[in-house]
């Protein structure tokens, strides 16, 4: 039976669809009249270049709206230019100030910044903990639950901070407040409570990692002695 017509020998061939054409480097290349590399080390920052050839090369490049493509870039140079964020729920404070503050500060450095959260549903770290591998991140920072995050990301070469809560001890860094200063906070709040004539205070906790730190740290905040 003979093969139809229009048919590739291996199958019909996928459809291509027209869409806008990205700029390339050879692009902004050839409009500012330099070679491919040289536009290259201008557009990257390495390596030398003239100064009239980089005022060329980024004219081009703006001229021309051209974006640096990060993940070749990332496959070049085998250097990552992104940290990973995960969130338990970015609808509370703390964890939308530690965005804004990792965002804030990865741009100083160059890099990009991706935000994984969890709508507060912690059984969904794993996926996001998998893109952040397949990214091939450059570092995380984490606001965990558990110490399963960290654990997972070490497995990679992944270096980690954690943030809020030490879950991974030893195994990464980590930004705690300390539950020391709370508690001399708090015995501040009594003593005023009592100058006032009042007889009693409310006191709201989080989850202490360890209850009978949490006991001892109120104890010794109102005066008493340490268990």
């Amino acid at each position: 039976m003979g093969r139809a017509e229009g048919t590739a020998p291996d199958g019909p061939r996928p459809l291509r669809i027209a869409g806008p054409v990205r700029p390339t480097v050879k692009d902004v290349a050839a409009l500012a009249g330099v070679s491919r590399s040289a536009a290259s080390r201008a557009l990257s920052g390495s390596g030398y270049v003239g100064q009239e050839s980089r005022r060329r090369v980024l004219d081009a490049a703006a001229e021309l709206g051209y974006v640096p493509h990060l993940t070749a870039r990332h496959l070049k140079d085998r250097v990552s230019r992104c940290v990973g964020v995960l969130t338990l729920d970015l609808r509370r404070a703390e964890d939308a100030a530690v965005v804004a503050g990792v965002s804030a500060a990865a741009r100083e450095a160059g890099l990009a910044t991706m935000v994984a959260d969890l709508g507060g549903h912690p059984l969904d770290a794993l996926e996001a903990l998998r893109d952040f591998v397949a990214f091939g991140i450059a570092g995380a920072v984490l606001c965990p639950v558990s110490g399963e995050p960290a654990a997972y990301l070490s497995r990679y070469g992944v270096p980690v901070v954690e943030v809020g809560h030490r879950f991974a001890g030893g195994t990464c860094d980590a930004v705690v407040v300390g539950s020391d200063g709370a508690g001399r906070g708090l015995g501040v709040t009594a003593d005023e409570a009592g100058d006032m004539g009042r007889d009693a205070v409310g006191l709201l906790l989080r989850r202490f990692e360890d209850p009978a730190r949490g006991v001892e740290v109120v104890r010794r905040g109102l005066g008493g002695p340490a268990a």
